[in-house]
């Protein structure tokens, strides 16, 4: 759902099949480590779509795990011991600080598996209710020093109606997925990534594109069921502000819309990420985003108009 790369990791993509991706992970990681993590990003999309995909391969080498309950990080710290004891091993990324300060600067948990180097896993922390900022770096030590936890303010969306995999292996639902990226941005603004494929882009455009990618996957009879699922995750994991956030819902898609430099930065991440070689055109992206917007946001927003937050 949002961008986690802080360096080069990512830069090194290579094309693997979703499905084997998911077997791979629930046999590299141990079974009883299953029922604190799921699987969400582009991986999650990938899998869930694989049949409208057609096998195809995607573009990626790293697997987001999302580390659970929310603030879990005793659970995250024991993880990641158990993983470096049976032959994990840290990316070159990834190396510990001596001090926890500043937490901005501490490094991701990135590990390859014992065997191989064609992925890695990144965990991520589930954010509490009243995180304000749209990323915070949660500190945890481990026995050679500290690393950093990214924390996504609206990361626990995707945390609603996760789905088992063929393997057991729970993933984001692309629904959540989708409103998380909505919800993140309420504006195009400035940010650009910093590394990687798509160094240089607008942040925007890769997350507002990936929600319309996933509504272009899912289809529109599927879509049309999104508006419901959206309202009521949202007032359960934000039952102060989901009035107000509901009310602001797609305004930044809809900037984006509207804007031809970053709805072509937008192609240009999904012909690279989840849409690659379907030769999908802004043309077609502004249409589904549109009809996005009819169908399933401006209901969202209307049944909030003119509410104020709680």
């Amino acid at each position: 759902a949002t961008d986690t790369s802080t360096t080069g990791d990512k830069a090194r993509m290579n094309k693997l099949d979703p499905k084997e991706l998911f077997e791979r992970i629930a046999g590299d990681v141990p079974q009883r480590l299953h029922q604190h993590l799921f699987v969400t990003g582009s991986l999650a999309a990938a899998y869930h779509h694989k049949a409208r995909l057609q096998g195809q391969a995607i573009n990626t080498k790293d697997a987001d795990l999302v580390v659970h309950p929310a603030g879990h990080v005793m659970s995250c710290r024991e993880m990641a011991h158990e993983l470096l004891a049976i032959g994990w091993r840290r990316t070159n990324e990834c190396y510990p600080k001596q001090n926890p300060e500043p937490a901005d600067e501490l490094r991701a948990i990135r590990l390859f598996p014992p065997d191989s180097n064609a992925y890695f896993i990144e965990f991520l922390n589930m954010p509490e209710e009243d995180q304000d900022e749209a990323k915070r770096w949660i500190r945890l030590e481990l026995n050679d020093g500290w690393y950093g936890l990214p924390s996504f303010r609206f990361l626990g969306i995707v945390s609603i109606d996760r789905i088992a995999s063929h393997v057991g292996l729970e993933y984001a639902c692309p629904a959540m997925m989708a409103l998380a990226n909505l919800l993140s941005h309420p504006q195009v603004g400035t940010k650009r990534i910093e590394s990687g494929s798509m160094r240089g882009l607008l942040r925007s455009a890769k997350d507002l594109g990936r929600v319309i990618a996933l509504a272009h996957l899912a289809g529109r009879e599927e879509t049309e069921s999104w508006s419901e699922q959206w309202s009521s995750a949202t007032q359960t994991c934000f039952p102060k502000r989901w009035k107000g956030l509901l009310a602001e819902l797609g305004k930044g898609l809809n900037e984006l819309l509207h804007d031809q430099n970053a709805l072509d930065e937008a192609r240009t991440t999904t012909d690279i990420g989840i849409l690659n070689g379907m030769n999908v055109s802004s043309e077609q992206l502004q249409a589904i985003g549109e009809r996005l917007m009819l169908d399933v946001i401006e209901p969202c927003s209307a049944r909030t108009a003119g509410s104020r937050n709680e």
